[in-house]
C-alpha cells in the first residue's frame, strides 16, 4: 500500500516537471526537466513493481536510470561543444575546411 502511495506522489511530481519540459526558458532547463522526468518514471516504476510483488521490474528501472545517465551526458556534451566529436577531431576538421 505504501509503495502505491509513493508511486502516486512520484506521478504528481512528474506532472509538476512537465511544464518545465514544454516551456523551459532555455534548452538546459528542458534537458534537466527531461532528465528529472525519466528518473521519476524509473522510481515510480520501481515503486509499482514493489507494490505488485514483481521485483524483476526493478532491474528494468535500474537499466532505465543508467540509459538516462548516458543520454544526459551526451546531450550536455552537445550543448557545450555543439558536436559529439572529440576536440582534436573538430580542430583538424576546421583546419582542413579553412585551408
Amino acid at each position: 500500500m505504501i509503495a502505491l502511495a509513493a508511486a502516486g506522489v512520484l506521478l504528481a511530481l512528474m506532472a509538476l516537471a512537465l511544464p518545465r519540459l514544454v516551456t523551459g526558458p532555455t534548452l538546459y532547463d528542458r534537458a534537466l526537466a527531461a532528465h528529472a522526468i525519466v528518473l521519476i518514471a524509473a522510481l515510480a516504476g520501481a515503486a509499482l513493481a514493489i507494490g505488485a510483488g514483481a521485483p524483476r521490474w526493478i532491474d528494468v528501472a535500474i537499466v532505465l536510470v543508467f540509459a538516462d545517465l548516458v543520454v544526459a551526458v551526451c546531450v550536455l556534451k552537445v550543448f557545450r561543444h555543439r558536436s559529439l566529436q572529440p576536440p582534436v577531431g573538430r580542430a583538424s576538421a576546421l583546419e582542413e575546411g579553412g585551408a
